[in-house]
């Protein structure tokens, strides 16, 4: 396979907070649907209660799903929107610290839950990133 780029431009920029106590993940992916955002870079600075992430086994094509009931500061978040089945679909990478300094983290799924969340979206313009199924990677990608 090749590798493919496509030119893109900057739209609409979002800033604000997430309410103490909603899913990361699918309040984000709400707020785009909402505002009929397709394409954006997503950033997030705060902490959650309860993280829910996933470690991609790429021999075995499947997510192992994890999570952790502790208070976590977000110490990284950088994801995307694309189009998934119709609708926008947040991708996100975080890392999480505990209260010593240990870090966890991987491809955010819902189940993460808000403390406080600062967030940057940025909407890409003359864009289409529409996820269609990878027979490669068994994953949906642009």
């Amino acid at each position: 396979m090749e590798s493919r780029f496509w030119e893109a431009h900057a739209g609409r920029a979002f800033v604000g907070r997430l309410a103490t106590g909603s899913d990361l993940v699918e309040e984000l992916e709400r707020f785009c649907e909402e505002r009929g955002i397709h394409a954006a870079w997503v950033s997030v600075v705060g902490a959650v209660s309860q993280a829910s992430f996933a470690y991609y086994e790429q021999a075995e094509h499947r997510y192992l799903e994890l999570s952790s009931d502790a208070h976590h500061e977000i110490t990284s978040f950088v994801g995307n929107v694309s189009i998934r089945d119709g609708k926008p679909f947040l991708h996100a990478h975080g890392a999480f610290a505990d209260r010593d300094g240990a870090s966890l983290g991987g491809h955010l799924l819902p189940g993460c839950t808000v403390f406080v969340a600062e967030v940057t979206i940025r909407e890409m313009s003359d864009v289409e990133l529409v996820r269609h199924p990878d027979e490669v990677t068994g994953l949906s990608l642009w």
